[in-house]
């Protein structure tokens, strides 16, 4: 049903394909929803400019959907393994397998994809040179804000459990804590470029 070739993942007719683009349709749009939700129950007042939340929510994006692939391969290998050892023909089938993997691939490339782009974006509407050193330290902290962030709010339901549980303290003072670095990153940066351009 599929080949691999490197990382591309080759459907052999236009039925898998269908199947896989659905995948990948669904992995981004849940992925991108869970992440927009979480920056707008952010804490307002951050010193975050709307590029930085732009990038902000791509990194979330990105690393909820490598948590579900995760779960779905760790979650996924045990039934699997488990039915197929007592009741091998209601194991989950391969081709279903392969097309989740190539999904999540897909899904993920998609994503790093539109990160480079914002980057991209930014660098030039600021006049910076491109993925020089301070950039790629601003875009880290982005990023590690996103983790932090997203392994608070992952032990959280956002829309049912987020206003009475004590864990919504813990994601604001993290919110506020790791955004002032960013913001540091970035004055750091534009102050350095604005620097060698009056010289």
């Amino acid at each position: 049903m599929l080949s691999q070739q490197e990382d591309l993942y080759i459907p052999h007719d236009e039925r898998t394909l269908r199947r896989v683009q659905r995948k990948v349709d669904e992995l981004d749009k849940q992925a991108r929803a869970w992440a927009d939700y979480l920056v707008s129950v952010l804490p307002k007042g951050l010193a975050l400019i709307d590029a930085e939340y732009d990038l902000l929510a791509l990194f979330l994006a990105e690393q909820r959907r490598r948590n579900r692939e995760l779960d779905y391969q760790n979650g996924a290998e045990t039934v699997r393994t488990r039915l197929a050892r007592f009741v091998p023909f209601l194991a989950e089938s391969e081709d279903e397998w392969d097309i989740t993997n190539a999904a999540h691939r897909m899904a993920s490339t998609r994503l790093e994809s539109d990160i480079d782009r914002a980057t991209d974006f930014f660098c030039r509407d600021h006049g910076l040179p491109g993925l020089v050193e301070p950039v790629i330290d601003w875009r880290v902290a982005v990023r590690y804000l996103a983790q932090r962030l997203h392994h608070i709010a992952c032990q959280i339901d956002l829309k049912h459990e987020l206003a009475t549980s004590p864990l919504r303290f813990e994601l604001a003072l993290t919110a506020r804590d790791l955004a002032a670095d960013v913001v540091d990153k970035r004055q750091t940066m534009l102050s350095l470029f604005e620097t060698a351009d009056t010289n």
